[in-house]
């Protein structure tokens, strides 16, 4: 208890010094503010960027996904559009790269 009262004094003292002491604490605050206002348009120039950056870097993601579906899509396309006798050429030569290519994609 005796602490704050300590700090409140403490507070209240220099308000009743001279005008030049008043002067210096008044500039000192001013140039703190000023810096805090600095630091604040700092901060938010680089929060955004950063968003800028985020916002981008997921538009590219979301056109990898859209494209992989496609691609996904074509290659189911392709796979059933392969000859379906076992004797087709196209078949034994496609079926291989196609295996290959169907087995890494999750169904």
């Amino acid at each position: 208890m005796l602490e704050k009262i300590i700090d409140i004094i403490t507070a209240i003292l220099p308000f009743f010094g001279g005008r030049k002491k008043r002067q210096q604490m008044m500039q000192d605050v001013k140039e703190f503010s000023e810096l805090v206002k600095e630091q604040y348009g700092f901060l938010m120039k680089q929060l955004e960027k950063v968003l800028k950056d985020y916002f981008d870097l997921s538009d590219r993601v979301k056109e990898m996904h859209s494209e992989i579906f496609s691609l996904k899509g074509k290659l189911s396309e392709a796979v059933t559009l392969q000859c379906v006798n076992k004797e087709c050429i196209q078949r034994n030569n496609g079926s291989e790269s196609a295996s290959s290519s169907t087995s890494l994609i999750p169904a």
